[in-house]
């Protein structure tokens, strides 16, 4: 069997398995456990490479665009094209992680539930628990709508990449604690344990904040672009 077959068994084995005990999580699309199936199995399947792009862009916007920045008429369509370009090759990306994380994650238990369960791209089973996860490629992507689902215990959030890395400040309450206002859990733990309160700015990547101990030892922003460079050596071939 191919990685990509074993990927995709068992993202349909745990998350059928998942959506039977918690059937009402299951999203509008994915009732029936025919239908799950066939979402992962799609998902799997799916050659992610840009689209051929089918809509025509707004002139009017091109002319703005050259008004306010000068840019030259002559390069309209080359700019035009490569907006389109850009806009496939951010969806590839995000479609890309998700991948890359299924195939590091299967060895930790996490399986890829594709659009089969309401706000939810990862699950992992934990005892008689279940851990599920959303994931997004940055921070300015996140979707706050929904922290719950129906069997009341909590989605976990991480993205890969900070939009706008923020110089942080630790500040002391007057008992002298560390307060936790304006840094992350991680970050609050970090200065706790490291008891180092120096002003601090925010990597690029979140890697280091990945809600697995384990995985977090596998995953890396160099480990996920050399995923990419072989997904767009295959495609290219």
């Amino acid at each position: 069997m191919s990685d990509n077959e074993d990927l995709k068994n068992f993202s349909i084995e745990l998350t059928t398995e998942y959506l039977e005990k918690y059937p009402d999580n299951a999203s509008r699309y994915c009732k029936k456990e025919i239908d799950q199936i066939k979402n992962i199995e799609n998902a799997f399947n799916k050659k992610i490479a840009p689209n051929t792009p089918t809509t025509k862009p707004d002139e009017l916007v091109s002319e703005i665009l050259e008004f306010l920045f000068e840019y030259k008429i002559e390069d309209r369509k080359q700019i035009q094209n490569q907006y389109s370009n850009q806009k496939q090759v951010e969806m590839m990306v995000g479609e890309l992680l998700e991948r890359y994380i299924a195939k590091e994650g299967i060895n930790f238990g996490w399986a890829f539930t594709a659009e089969c369960i309401k706000a939810v791209d990862f699950i992992k089973k934990d005892g008689d628990d279940w851990i599920k996860l959303q994931i997004k490629a940055s921070d300015n992507t996140e979707n706050s709508s929904a922290k719950l689902v129906r069997d009341k215990t909590p989605i976990k959030h991480w993205f890969r990449r900070f939009s706008s890395p923020k110089k942080k400040i630790p500040k002391l309450k007057k008992n002298g604690e560390l307060s936790k206002k304006g840094l992350t859990p991680e970050e609050y733990k970090k200065c706790l344990e490291s008891k180092d309160y120096s002003a601090f700015t925010q990597p690029d990547y979140n890697w280091n904040n990945f809600p697995d101990e384990d995985l977090i030892k596998v995953l890396s922003e160099d480990g996920f672009r050399n995923f990419i460079s072989e997904h767009i050596e295959l495609i290219k071939n």
